[in-house]
């Protein structure tokens, strides 16, 4: 791998490391990832991607997208793909919803509008797929995989309900962002995507039950005084609280990575205090928003 990042991007390293889909390394003092594409790559979708990126890196701490020798994004080598970043931010540092709101200021003109409602029924119509095959090898997964299928038709129902303007915004947002995850996550140009300013947001709020966030309010308060939510866009971010991403990552870890199904105990042992989590947060901006309460959970909590 030397060789080949000497070769294709004039760079001279004694040392790489790999990581999961990444090698990393230090070059004249900064920090790089040579990160390996594992799906089909869209020329058009990467272009795109460098001239968001050139954007970001001026004002932000994006990772920069370096070009190879033949100023080209990606570099193909034995029938694989990579992409060279240059890493710009504290990658041990935690995410803040302070630096999502930030991020999240850039403005896209995207004509293909989300429909997050039929995106997770095609996400649990997969899902279901793959435990109808091998569900027996994961007994902890059958025995907790149907109230999560639950309170995703939760969050479709809420979706389905609302009236979305077509002319809402996309801005910067992610295709993941996990409970784990730290800042890097945030500023990887090949995380990101075009979508509702609140997709973010969404996340954000779930992952701080998870990570014992207990600033959450605080932070809330802090993005709500700066941006002028419609109730469109928080009945969005509703919708998608209600939407657990987080167990059904670590489902599709369990199934496509062979992971151990234990990685779901903490979830599982955790959601009825999960469950009053998103009965707060619901009451907390039905304060300033006129959104409806979900009645089986606060009935279930009053129980």
């Amino acid at each position: 791998m030397n060789n080949f990042i000497k070769f294709f991007y004039n760079m001279k390293v004694t040392n790489t490391n790999f990581i999961n889909n990444y090698y990393e390394f230090n070059h004249n003092n900064n920090y790089y990832r040579l990160y390996i594409l594992n799906e089909e790559y869209n020329i058009y979708n990467y272009n795109n991607i460098y001239t968001i990126n050139k954007e970001l890196i001026n004002n932000t701490l994006m990772s920069e997208i370096i070009l190879n020798k033949d100023k080209n994004i990606i570099t193909t080598y034995h029938n694989i793909n990579y992409i060279l970043l240059k890493i710009n931010c504290n990658i041990n540092k935690n995410i803040t919803l302070e630096e999502i709101d930030y991020l999240s200021k850039v403005k896209i003109v995207n004509n293909n509008k989300s429909n997050w409602g039929l995106l997770w029924s095609k996400k649990i119509d997969y899902l279901e797929e793959l435990i109808s095959e091998n569900g027996k090898k994961y007994p902890q997964v059958v025995n907790s995989f149907n109230y999560f299928i639950g309170l995703s038709e939760n969050a479709i129902s809420y979706y389905n309900n609302i009236d979305i303007d077509n002319n809402m915004m996309y801005y910067i947002s992610h295709k993941v962002l996990r409970p784990t995850d730290k800042v890097d996550s945030l500023y990887n140009p090949l995380n990101i995507i075009y979508d509702y300013r609140v997709r973010d947001v969404a996340e954000y709020i779930k992952n701080s039950f998870w990570t014992d966030n207990h600033n959450i309010y605080n932070e809330l308060n802090n993005y709500l005084y700066k941006n002028n939510l419609s109730l469109n866009e928080v009945k969005l971010l509703i919708s998608r609280v209600l939407f657990p991403s987080f167990y059904f990552d670590l489902y599709e870890d369990i199934f496509n990575y062979n992971k151990d199904e234990k990685i779901l105990n903490n979830i599982i042992s955790r959601i009825d205090e999960y469950e009053e989590y998103l009965n707060s947060i619901i009451i907390y901006f039905k304060r300033f928003y006129p959104i409806d309460e979900i009645e089986w959970l606060k009935k279930k909590i009053i129980n």
